[in-house]
């Protein structure tokens, strides 16, 4: 955890000294913060530290699919997002999803079908970034995750009865002339079941992310993440060791986001071969 901590202070550090070297005269910003596939403001999947504004709902539909070749599978998931601003600088994220899993190489391979966990996720932006301020936004990360399925012979998700995930995002809009860019990066502790010695299982998630418009409105945007996580004992479809870069493009305008991106998975259990998942992202603002 120490090393991932690290990882964040290095994120913070680095955009306080390049701030104020970078900030323009004239405030240029993002035309939207659209959600994640978490279900908050974000990247693909990393977190921003900005959230929606007080009574502003987002709904977010995604398809991730990964296809693996040792072992043999190919796993798609088809998460549902509901985020609401419930306060200044604060937002609610509401997450379900549905898995379809197919493993073996033939056509008439049966496809299971299953249900993905619940997870109920508050996002405070407790340190926010002023408009002109140097200083980036700091916000705190609290997630509950309850399983829908509980058969541990048949879980894709890694809780049994339930979860948990803490923790912290920072990031800053930097820009120069006619630029911006976009510098993020969100840290955060997992737990399975933390309250069942036998079945509890703590790890940690740490993402970092780059975004910058690519066209003359900066409607069209360009983004390249970096995906860790470390310490997973319990090995499922969804889960595992592994570090990945994330990759893609995104088009948005004050309402609407479509994301499409590609995930380069480097898994790190024995007996899982490295492998690829292509996501796509849409999500649109009331």
């Amino acid at each position: 955890m120490k090393k991932y901590l690290f990882f964040l202070i290095i994120i913070i550090e680095i955009l306080l000294l390049t701030v104020p070297a970078m900030s323009a005269t004239e405030d240029i910003e993002m035309v939207n913060h659209p959600v994640n596939s978490w279900g908050l403001t974000g990247l693909l999947f990393t977190t921003m530290p900005y959230t929606l504004d007080p009574g502003q709902v987002e709904v977010g539909a995604a398809v991730l699919s990964e296809n693996s070749v040792l072992p043999d599978y190919t796993l798609t998931e088809y998460p549902l997002t509901v985020t609401t601003g419930i306060a200044p600088h604060s937002e609610l994220a509401l997450r379900c999803s549905y898995f379809n899993l197919k493993e073996g190489p033939t056509v008439t391979t049966p496809i299971q079908r299953r249900a993905g966990n619940i997870q109920l996720t508050y996002k405070w932006n407790f340190l926010y970034q002023e408009e002109g301020s140097p200083n980036p936004a700091i916000s705190l990360i609290l997630t509950g995750i309850v399983p829908v399925e509980t058969d541990s012979d048949t879980r894709i998700n890694d809780a049994h009865y339930w979860g948990m995930r803490v923790g912290l995002s920072a990031g800053s809009e930097i820009s120069w002339k006619e630029h911006i860019l976009g510098i993020y990066g969100d840290i955060q502790l997992a737990s399975s079941d933390p309250t069942n010695k036998r079945l509890r299982d703590i790890y940690e998630i740490a993402n970092a992310g780059l975004l910058f418009p690519i066209s003359k409105y900066r409607n069209l945007q360009m983004f390249i993440e970096y995906n860790i996580v470390h310490g997973q004992d319990n090995i499922t479809f969804e889960g595992g060791d592994y570090s990945a870069i994330t990759y893609g493009l995104r088009v948005v305008n004050e309402r609407l986001n479509v994301t499409l991106g590609t995930q380069l998975l480097r898994k790190k259990v024995e007996g899982y071969d490295n492998s690829d998942k292509v996501i796509g992202l849409l999500s649109i603002k009331f």
